[in-house]
């Protein structure tokens, strides 16, 4: 995982330098982990309360949620966590891998709080090609609005979803599902394919966007369960599309303004989408 961390490290700061982001500013700054970290916690805490106490009762399994939470939470169970703590482990995991990544590097623990607005307001800017997308995809497949990107799991029916609880899920796929495919998936593919495989950079990165990005499509279409495949939603080719053009552009995100962004604009789309259907 440091391997994976410091691998994200390098990549998102050559990333700045190619743009000739200048150090210490706005650009260059706020893609530092510690800035993710601030930026990301009062989301965190919203969704990892929201899951336990609005959309859904995690100890009871009575509601639906973000595919990646449920996979950190069966990691947590596996390892030995209590299910009733489970529901905490995966916001933990976030801020351990967030503080450890900035521990990696030589950056100033101090920020500039009044970034932080411009990060969210950059989020919904970020996220408007992507509803274009959306709706110039959508329109071709008969519909106006592709589903959101947040795959959920079922665990029990459920008759309703409540707004605040569509609101709480679009924000924690926007945490979670970048976390899983583009901060760790992305960084183990490109450790795999370069130290171990010893590709070429460019081939490796490459690979490890198109690859997570398939990945990331695909997960919203099938989950796994006791060993075995199963549907989340019947399969379209279009929406399969959309979805991995989707992670590919999270990925472009990604490398050149880092996980805090990302994931603030992958949580703006789907409450946009949600606000819109």
């Amino acid at each position: 995982m440091t391997r994976s961390i410091k691998q994200n490290e390098i990549f998102t700061s050559k990333a700045a330098g190619h743009l000739n982001f200048a150090h210490g500013s706005y650009l260059e700054s706020t893609s530092r982990p510690i800035y993710a970290l601030v930026f990301l916690l009062p989301l965190l805490i919203i969704y990892e309360l929201g899951t336990f106490l609005v959309n859904t009762d995690h100890i009871a399994h009575i509601q639906s949620r973000v595919a990646t939470f449920t996979w950190l939470t069966a990691l947590a169970q596996w390892i030995g966590v209590h299910r009733s703590l489970a529901w905490a482990f995966p916001g933990l995991v976030v801020v351990i891998i967030l503080l450890c990544w900035h521990l990696s590097t030589d950056h100033p623990w101090g920020i500039k709080f009044r970034w932080l607005g411009w990060m969210a307001l950059e989020c919904m800017i970020l996220s408007l090609p992507l509803l274009l997308l959306n709706a110039v995809m959508g329109s071709s497949a008969g519909s106006i609005w592709h589903t959101p990107t947040a795959a959920a799991v079922n665990l029990a029916p459920v008759n309703s979803t409540s707004y605040t609880a569509q609101v709480i899920t679009s924000i924690g796929a926007g945490i979670y599902e970048e976390l899983v495919f583009r901060l760790i998936f992305m960084g183990l593919i490109l450790v795999l394919l370069e130290d171990l495989l010893k590709l070429k950079r460019y081939y490796a990165m490459l690979l490890a966007v198109i690859v997570s990005a398939v990945l990331f499509s695909l997960h919203h279409h099938f989950g796994i369960k006791t060993g075995s495949f199963y549907s989340l939603e019947g399969f379209e080719m279009v929406r399969f599309i959309f979805r991995t053009l989707a992670g590919v552009y999270f990925a472009f995100i990604f490398y050149y303004r880092g996980y805090g962004i990302t994931a603030g604009t992958h949580a703006a789309y789907n409450m946009v989408v949600f606000a819109l259907t």
